[in-house]
């Protein structure tokens, strides 16, 4: 564990080293997964030392994170068989545009009080 204080998903820096939760070392941070614009933390993007193939890590096994350290709550058998990371589809969806599940409640609400 580091010293220096943790820091947000949006300022890890590329080539940041994973770590299992036994403080053993995953591999490189080469990604993060997310959407900055609206604060999401889907996971990361990493290469380990037994394969280049870009590996994929959730953000809900992410413990820490510090600049160029990330650990994780992995252990060592979730480590050696991570996922390899697949390009995410974008699915962008705002709760105040027309056609978004906002819209339609309020059109449902406006249609049980009666206003137009």
């Amino acid at each position: 564990m580091s010293a220096e204080s943790q820091v947000a998903w949006i300022a890890i820096e590329t080539g940041a080293v994973v770590h299992a939760a036994d403080g053993s070392r995953i591999g490189t941070m080469k990604q993060v997964a997310g959407d900055e614009e609206h604060d999401i933390f889907d996971g990361l993007v990493v290469t380990t030392p037994a394969s280049e193939t870009p590996r994929y890590i959730a953000a809900e096994r992410v413990t820490g994170i510090w600049p160029m350290r990330i650990e994780t709550d992995l252990d060592a058998d979730e480590a050696a068989s991570l996922p390899e990371h697949k390009a995410q589809r974008v699915t962008r969806w705002h709760a105040d545009d027309d056609r978004g599940f906002g819209a339609r409640v309020k059109r449902a609400w406006n249609a049980l009080i009666g206003k137009r």
